[in-house]
């Protein structure tokens, strides 16, 4: 039994170490030269803003991520962070429960912090993922983001995502943020679904997001439909028509290019279904 104990603790540390190693820098300890957190991506413009920077308010080890608001000609940028260097993710080989880590959040206008996790396999996004909007606290609070599958696959890269946005458009100066110890939850059982063949419709998160000027939606569609996506700005003027024809059952992928489009927030909406009954709608963030 003493043997068996030893054998079982070390286990479960090296597992534990396993898992966390899954995220690089995962308590951002280690910082560049050029300001930015080893291993992720920010929206730091040297010479015009620098809404990341690395502070000592930290939940544990020696330092943490503080992202402000800041303006640009007159205009709120919110800060934001992407795994892997350029922002293109990371490795990852099982299927997480959860994403988890601990934030501190102050609002100014109903501004929010995003956390997201989008899981992909050969470039290919849709696979599962998971985003929630955290509640302000003036104190480090654990949170833990659930993550949905589509497909049965095994990701071989992930794309965790923290940014403040607003929610009228651009985000307000005082909005800030601290972010520290990310990391997963158990893995998941890997079900296959037959022939992979969806059975929901459903509208995925953007990604990378926030972007510039590109970015990927995923949807799902168990029926054959006609099918309708739409992009609007804030002010709910459509600016682009992505998908507009009858498309049999699958999963799929449009690119969204925004080359020609402002910084800003923008609102992506699908119509599918029996006479384009399915209508969801998601948020995604310009930054330029």
């Amino acid at each position: 039994m003493k043997y068996f104990t030893i054998f079982y603790s070390s286990f479960v540390i090296f597992y534990s170490l396993q898992m966390n190693a899954q995220i690089p820098n995962s308590g951002f300890e280690d910082w560049g030269s050029n300001g930015n957190p080893i291993d992720w991506w920010t929206n730091n413009t040297p010479g015009v803003f620098t809404p990341i920077i690395k502070t000592s308010d930290a939940h544990s080890g020696n330092w943490a991520v503080q992202g402000d608001v800041v303006t640009v000609s007159g205009l709120g940028v919110g800060p934001a962070i992407i795994s892997g260097v350029e922002g293109v993710g990371i490795p990852i080989n099982f299927r997480p429960v959860a994403l988890k880590g601990y934030y501190k959040f102050t609002s100014v206008n109903n501004d929010y912090m995003q956390v997201q996790a989008n899981l992909l396999k050969s470039g290919v996004g849709g696979i599962g993922g998971g985003a929630a909007n955290l509640t302000p606290t003036g104190s480090y609070t654990e949170f833990n983001i659930n993550i949905g599958y589509i497909t049965g696959d095994v990701p071989d890269t992930v794309i965790i995502a923290v940014f403040i946005a607003g929610n009228g458009g651009f985000p307000n100066v005082g909005s800030k943020m601290f972010v520290d110890d990310l990391s997963w939850s158990n893995t998941s059982d890997v079900k296959e679904l037959e022939n992979g063949i969806p059975t929901e419709f459903a509208l995925m998160q953007n990604y990378p997001n926030p972007f510039n000027p590109t970015t990927k939606i995923r949807y799902s569609i168990p029926e054959a439909s006609i099918v309708t996506i739409k992009v609007y700005d804030m002010l709910g003027s459509e600016v682009a028509t992505l998908i507009n024809e009858e498309q049999p059952v699958g999963n799929y992928e449009v690119t969204f290019d925004a080359s020609g489009l402002s910084s800003g927030m923008y609102l992506y909406k699908i119509f599918a279904g029996s006479r384009q009954s399915f209508i969801e709608t998601r948020k995604m963030i310009l930054i330029k």
